[in-house]
């Protein structure tokens, strides 16, 4: 049987796949959400393994990519993300996600403080987008994303850079033919954002951010924001869709 799973791996309840689920509707793929953080003594065992994987997705979360003593599980995320990669499986990095995969490929992920800048917070257009990214490409013309981070990517010299802003150089990379790292959350609806923001530390980290208007204005920029980005993000989540369907002979 050719594989027809799609792993979303998650590491906090409220960080959930939001659009990327929508994308995948009536697409005949299972997704098999899991979340290994949660998982005592989690292990590789506990994944299902690469030859049944149509597509692999790694979700954000507050940890550090390198909190691997803290968070084991961190370790075999980035395990079956190197993995993922030589087998060519579709896959995709949020935030967190990203960084794993930016470590799985030997790329430096730095603290907000060891940058000397602060979190990234608030809903603002890429800079730099490639157009000619199929993944990446379509948000060169969305007014804003959301950004919600305080660690960065540290690309080198030979990382394809696909996006940035002007406290974060790498926003977007490639790390393969079907392997996308994304800082920003293109999964995040306005309805998705109002979960977020009924967690008190979510609610804290934006007001430290961004002050103490910071849900009524990151609410009222999701508004502004969805109607434009909503199509170019469905776009882009196409064009995944599309190869994890061609992974598993859709």
């Amino acid at each position: 049987m050719p594989p027809r799973t799609v792993l979303m791996l998650q590491h906090v309840e409220v960080e959930k796949p939001g659009l990327l689920l929508d994308a995948l509707d009536g697409s005949g793929l299972h997704v098999d959400i899991r979340n290994l953080i949660d998982t005592p003594g989690a292990s590789a065992d506990d994944l299902p393994p690469l030859s049944d994987l149509a597509g692999l997705v790694v979700m954000g979360g507050p940890m550090n990519a390198d909190a691997t003593t803290e968070h084991p599980a961190l370790k075999v995320e980035r395990d079956l993300l190197a993995d993922a990669l030589r087998a060519g499986v579709p896959t995709l990095g949020v935030c967190l996600g990203a960084q794993l995969l930016a470590r799985a490929q030997g790329l430096a992920v730095r603290t907000a403080a060891a940058l000397g800048r602060g979190s990234e917070i608030g809903w603002s257009a890429l800079d730099d987008v490639d157009r000619a990214d199929p993944f990446v490409g379509p948000l060169a013309g969305a007014p804003a994303v959301l950004h919600w981070h305080g660690d960065r990517i540290v690309p080198a010299p030979g990382t394809r850079v696909l996006a940035r802003t002007g406290t974060t150089e790498c926003q977007a990379f490639r790390a393969g033919p079907a392997a996308w790292g994304v800082q920003f959350h293109l999964e995040v609806t306005p309805g998705l954002l109002d979960e977020w923001l009924a967690e008190p530390s979510f609610t804290a980290e934006a007001t430290d951010a961004l002050g103490p208007d910071a849900t009524a204005r990151l609410r009222a920029d999701a508004l502004a924001a969805a109607p434009a980005l909503r199509p170019l993000a469905e776009r882009s989540l196409a064009h995944l869709r599309a190869l994890f369907m061609e992974r598993a002979g859709l």
